[in-house]
């Protein structure tokens, strides 16, 4: 049973897109891994690379006219485990790749990327070259430095029009893998100490593809259901044509989402957080998360924290650069929010900056670094306080804060109490 400290927050609300629009998962891909299994990779840091593919392959929609996968493996010589196209869903996919034979030998990357070239991508092999709508790609894994040469393959790989991914592991070379890689390179090349780590840059490279495929700082419009979570509403007509409002009544997330099921493609590059709520005068001077993200190893990923001894509204995310980002909202404006009356709270997160409003009137937009993308393996949290993560209660009823203005951070808005959503696109 939560426990309401925080006071009180209206219904939850999202916003669900209820016609078809572009986004990661309608960009689909020749997507072929390029495997090594030389013998400085063993046989139990193989069994790793076997899940990460898996994982990896969770996150895209497969099938015959979607994303179609292959998998190549390379030691002495570069052997194809299966052909893009030979399974035709993302679990027959995902079951192949756990049955993945450990090979041994020497590591000829050039060898591989010319066998990739000449025949993976091939009709031949289910591929679809010279097709606009199906990107060609390569995920290629290594540990090690190449005992062949790698720039000219991986050359003629890029001018046949394959975007290849380097991911390294322990001693892999950081110039071999800027030979390899796709330009910017900055955006291909992954390096990582050992296996253990390999799963946790999947959630960067699937943003950096995805990225790349519509242009850096293209965000797309998606709905995220939490009704996926088996949390029960009901759906109501919103004010955008094209979106409708989940109502979720008196629900209380003491055992919070997984993050993969709220954000199966992690959160885009520009979103929006609305909320409404008032503090109990117990707890104002108390620090709040009203929103969090936290990955499978209970790291936070991104989050939203009221400070009420400062009285202060702090964002925090995951950098790509630094290891975390944050802005702080400060001022006469957001000392209000602490005053036990209502008020909507909402922040417009976009690619360099983050935006403040309060009773739907802008406070304030600051610069933010760079932002990583939430790791889809963790857990979504409505509500927590700082130092006991007390959940809050989430209760029905109470009036709408007197708007200054009539726009929302990214336009007119319906009466949405707590909403996660993209901003709209065109």
């Amino acid at each position: 049973m939560a426990v309401d400290l925080l006071g009180s927050m209206r219904d939850m609300v999202v916003l669900v897109s209820t016609q078809p629009t572009p986004g990661c998962k309608s960009v689909h891909y020749d997507l072929v891994f390029l495997l090594d299994t030389s013998s400085s990779v063993g046989k139990e840091d193989f069994e790793k690379v076997q899940q990460w593919v898996a994982n990896l392959v969770d996150t895209f929609e497969v099938g015959p006219e979607h994303t179609r996968v292959g998998v190549v493996r390379y030691s002495d010589h570069p052997t194809t485990a299966f052909e893009l196209g030979h399974f035709d869903s993302r679990e027959a996919v995902k079951a192949a790749a756990g049955t993945l034979a450990y090979h041994g030998g020497h590591t000829n990357t050039g060898d591989a990327l010319r066998y990739i070239t000449r025949h993976s991508f091939s009709r031949q092999a289910g591929g679809r070259p010279g097709d606009r709508a199906f990107k060609q790609v390569a995920i290629l894994l290594t540990d090690g430095r190449s005992q062949d040469l790698v720039l000219e393959p991986a050359a003629a790989a890029r001018r046949a029009g394959i975007r290849i991914f380097a991911v390294g592991v322990g001693e892999a070379l950081k110039e071999e893998l800027e030979e390899i890689a796709s330009e910017p390179t900055s955006a291909h090349v992954f390096h990582v100490s050992d296996f253990d780590a390999i799963d946790k840059i999947r959630g960067k490279l699937r943003r950096r593809l995805c990225e790349r495929s519509y242009g850096k700082g293209k965000a797309v419009r998606t709905g995220w259901i939490l009704d996926m979570v088996q949390l029960a509403g009901r759906s109501d007509p919103g004010a955008v044509a094209s979106l409708s409002c989940l109502l979720l009544s008196s629900l209380s997330l003491v055992s919070p989402p997984l993050s993969r099921d709220v954000f199966p493609q992690g959160l885009p590059d520009e979103y929006a957080f609305v909320t409404t709520f008032r503090f109990r005068k117990s707890s104002r001077k108390e620090d709040w998360y009203i929103w969090q993200v936290i990955d499978q190893y209970g790291i936070p990923q991104v989050s939203i924290r009221l400070d009420g001894e400062n009285r202060a509204v702090e964002y925090n995310a995951v950098g790509a650069i630094e290891d975390a980002v944050r802005v702080v909202f400060r001022g006469p404006r957001v000392s209000d929010l602490f005053d036990r009356d209502w008020h909507k709270l909402a922040l417009s997160v976009q690619a360099p900056n983050v935006s403040l409003y309060i009773d739907c009137a802008l406070v304030q937009t600051l610069p933010i670094e760079e932002r990583e993308n939430i790791d889809i393996q963790g857990k979504a949290v409505i509500g927590k306080r700082l130092y006991d993560s007390v959940p809050i209660d989430v209760s029905a009823g109470p009036p709408q804060p007197r708007a200054r203005q009539s726009h929302g951070p990214d336009g007119p808005h319906p009466p949405s109490p707590l909403s996660v959503r993209p901003l709209g696109l065109a």
